[in-house]
Order: C-alpha cells, then structure tokens, then sequence
C-alpha cells in the first residue's frame, strides 16, 4: 500500500515512520508537518492509505480531509480522545490514540490492507459500504451443504476450531474459523465484539455497559473491540 503521514510533531511522525518500516507491504512515499505540503504528492500518485492527525496548527486534519475531492483510506492518529467519534463519521479506517504501540498500530494497518483488498476485488464500494455480495452464505455441516440467509443471522460463536452460527432456530455447528467466516460476511452488518463473537449490529437489542442483548443472550464485549464497536454504534447514536 502507498501511504503518506502527515503530523506537525516531527516525533510523531519519526514514530510512523519507523512502524511502517516494520511492515513490508506498506511504502511510505512521504510525511509532512503541514497537510498542504501533500497535495503535490496526492495530486501525482495514487495513495491508499493516509495516517492523518487531527489537532494541527496550519490545517485541522478533518478540514483538509473534507478538502480532498477523493480521499485515500485514513487512520487518524492524535492525543485528543475527544475528537474519536467525529473522526468516524468521516468512514476512518481505526483512530489511534498517541501514545500507540507497535502492535496496535499494526492490527490498525492490517484493517486498512483488508479494506483495499476488498475494494479492488469489488467488494466494498469506495465509500466503504458491502456491494454486490450474496445474501446468503453456503455452510457446511457434517456431510451436507446448507444455504443460510444472511438477514437471519443473529450472532456468531468461535468454539476452537468450529463456529456456532444462531438465526433464530437450532443453531447450525461448522467447522472453520472466526475469521474465514468474517471474511464472508457483509463488512459494516456484522461486527466481531469479541474474541468468541461477532454479532449482526441490525439485530442488537440493548446495550448494557459491556454486554449486548439480543433477544434473551447476553454477548461480553471484548476489551480489545469496545473502541471500534462503540465508534460504529455511535455513528447512529441520537
């Protein structure tokens, strides 16, 4: 992925630009303390993939995301916390919160690198929403094949090396991964909470501090998922 980094702390951005140096398909082609020393280069090449900071004194990193007629995927990176949900509502790929670790800005570039491969096969529309996908998935349960409807998922439980799939009846036993079974469901209606869960966000019920209802099953949610699992809630919160 071609990415640029744009920061006006020059440690900052030594810190990005050593953690890309770590991940071998990612190409730094650039990093910047002022946003509109980009442009040129934004204007010249095809860049997937922005790191952007948000408090910075020539431009606001959201003012000069809206500048751009066709923006790249972004992570926001920034100290403010307070700035997380507004950054969401521009489809940020994650939003990293300074002082970040190396791991956890990985896990955020390998979101970003899922997003482009499924943007380029046609998966995702640019604006990041499902397109053209089936609405149903073929499962496989001991020596049958069954057509499951994706509407009627309600969530989804990891038991080792199965999967638990509950819509509503019996709940169907596969054999497969959490993460081969993500892969196969619509990106934005489903969101995995939870090591062992990931839920159909249409079919919450209630959320009670760090439990989501559905129907009469509590699902814990993950210490390491509430960040982005509340970020998309909140997208809709009135």
């Amino acid at each position: 992925m071609n990415c640029i980094a744009i920061d006006d702390e020059p440690l900052a951005l030594d810190i990005i630009v050593e953690f890309c140096s770590r991940i071998n398909y990612l190409n730094l082609l650039g990093s910047f303390t002022n946003p509109q020393d980009a442009i040129k280069l934004l204007n010249s090449i095809e860049i997937d993939l922005i790191f952007l900071d948000i408090h910075m004194p020539h431009i606001n990193g959201l003012d000069f995301l809206r500048s751009l007629y066709s923006p790249p995927l972004i992570i926001f990176t920034t100290a403010y916390k307070e700035h997380a949900f507004q950054g969401f509502e521009y489809d940020a790929v994650d939003y990293l919160i300074k002082p970040f670790s190396s791991e956890r800005f990985t896990k955020a570039v390998n979101k970003a690198q899922q997003l482009l491969i499924m943007k380029k096969s046609g998966t995702v529309n640019n604006d990041g929403k499902t397109a053209n996908l089936p609405g149903y998935i073929m499962v496989k349960v001991e020596y049958s094949t069954i057509r499951m409807n994706i509407d009627d998922i309600l969530y989804i439980e990891g038991l080792k090396d199965y999967v638990k799939i509950y819509s509503g009846g019996k709940p169907v036993l596969t054999k497969t991964t959490m993460k081969n079974i993500t892969e196969k469901l619509p990106a934005g209606q489903f969101l995995r909470v939870h090591k062992s869960f990931i839920v159909s966000v249409a079919k919450i019920d209630v959320i009670e501090n760090n439990r989501i209802v559905i129907g009469k099953e509590r699902i814990p949610i993950g210490e390491s998922y509430k960040t982005s699992f509340f970020s998309t809630i909140n997208r809709n919160l009135i």
